[in-house]
């Protein structure tokens, strides 16, 4: 193996290319977050209004599995996080905006945020895949609502040919209905490989699909769930990878 020897690399974020810390049990964020809806006309105190978002994730959460399971799709799926924050504001008689619930997901996860950074050759290994000509695409679980801000701030955004992200479909990985959207993008998985750090949301996810994949290893990664699949291979680094697909290292 040497010199990119497919066509698309596509990517997995949180845990494989940036390492994140978020936490969203700290009473400081409800008690400011609730100053934000409160100033917005919606009065909400701290505690109550932890319970209310755990509460309204849920039942999106649902709402998206019903969906579907209604198109006959296999999940899991995914929350849509504007859908809370506009019910958030509904619960307490205001009607919140596309722009008001852009705001608001800005300043939650500013609250909630404590680490966000590439992981060292991440920035580089995009932009060498992109100068060898090959596709380099996004497929991650996250609320593009966050992640979209969050790739500029990376400065990796631009890197992606393509950026697929499990709110904006209603389901999240390993589901075989996200996968599939890579073929909308024209991916061809026999051609194609998928790189990741957990191994049953990226790999087998991948593997159902019938596209290799590359497990990496990092803090957050979840436990393995069993064997990796069979064309499912560990790469030590971000960087190893750079330098082993250019065929400078064996």
């Amino acid at each position: 193996m040497g010199d990119f020897p497919y066509d698309t690399y596509v990517f997995d974020l949180y845990g494989t290319l940036a390492d994140i810390w978020t936490d969203e049990e700290s009473p400081r964020l409800w008690a400011a977050f609730s100053w934000d809806l409160r100033l917005r006309g919606a009065q909400w105190a701290p505690k109550e209004l932890k319970e209310a978002w755990r509460r309204l994730c849920a039942e999106s959460l649902a709402e998206k599995e019903a969906a579907l399971k209604r198109k006959g799709l296999e999940g899991p799926g995914e929350a849509d996080i504007h859908q809370v924050f506009r019910r958030l504001g509904a619960l307490r008689g205001v009607r919140m905006s596309q722009r008001e619930t852009d705001d608001l997901a800005r300043h939650f996860r500013a609250l909630s945020l404590r680490r966000l950074r590439l992981y060292p050759g991440a920035k580089e290994l995009l932009a060498a895949l992109r100068a060898a000509g090959k596709r380099v695409i996004l497929l991650t679980n996250a609320q593009s609502a966050f992640t979209v801000p969050e790739l500029r701030c990376l400065g990796i955004g631009e890197l992606f040919g393509h950026i697929l992200i499990s709110s904006d479909f209603g389901a999240k990985k390993p589901s075989p209905a996200f996968f599939a959207s890579l073929s909308d993008c024209g991916v061809e998985a026999d051609r194609a490989v998928m790189i990741g750090n957990d191994d049953e949301s990226d790999c087998r996810g991948a593997a159902r699909f019938g596209m290799d994949s590359l497990y990496l290893q990092t803090a957050q990664s979840p436990p393995l769930s069993g064997p990796l699949p069979e064309n499912c291979r560990r790469i030590p680094s971000l960087s190893a990878l750079l330098l082993h697909e250019k065929g400078l290292i064996h």
